[in-house]
């Protein structure tokens, strides 16, 4: 049995998107706006997301087609979908207790992806038929965040969610 400060150093390679702000940097962004209360980094844990690269067609209305490209994220503990920019990750070796359990599978958010994808098509480009789509590339991926404590003179406190990424925040 391991002991526990085994299992606190206890690594494990995911795909990660690389972190781009610092811990030092995600205290300075939320001490900004929270000059009243003392900030204290407690975490980095890393959130995870099923990324697909879609190829696809879509007829116009004057019968004409258009083929492109559209990347997909999609949350694996909430299931929602969103398109998104282009990014890089890497394997990384990274804690363990760090990364949080996906609650659905990869198959049940290619199901999200390619619906979310279909709605965002007719929707975006006004067809009136579903695109026929094809998967380019896919994968788990997970992105890093500071879980951040703000606590104030009388010890009330709360939590902020720092995306290490972006270094936009918002309260848990």
């Amino acid at each position: 049995m391991k002991n526990e400060t085994e299992i606190d150093t206890e690594k494990i390679v995911v795909n990660a998107i690389p972190v781009g702000i610092e811990q030092d940097e995600a205290m300075s962004i939320v001490s900004r706006y929270s000059e009243q209360h003392s900030v204290q980094v407690q975490k980095l844990i890393y959130y995870p997301y099923f990324w697909v690269l879609f190829s696809y067609t879509v007829k116009t209305l004057l019968g004409k087609s258009r083929s492109t490209k559209a990347s997909c994220l999609v949350d694996l503990i909430n299931n929602h979908g969103s398109t998104t920019d282009k990014f890089e990750f890497k394997k990384s070796k990274v804690l363990k207790d760090s990364v949080l359990e996906p609650d659905y599978t990869e198959d049940q958010a290619l199901k999200t992806a390619r619906t979310y994808l279909t709605h965002a098509s007719i929707h975006n480009t006004k067809v009136l038929f579903a695109p026929n789509s094809e998967v380019l590339e896919q994968n788990t991926v997970y992105k890093p965040f500071w879980i951040v404590k703000c606590t104030n003179r009388d010890r009330h406190s709360f939590k902020v969610i720092v995306d290490a990424v972006t270094g936009k925040f918002q309260l848990l």
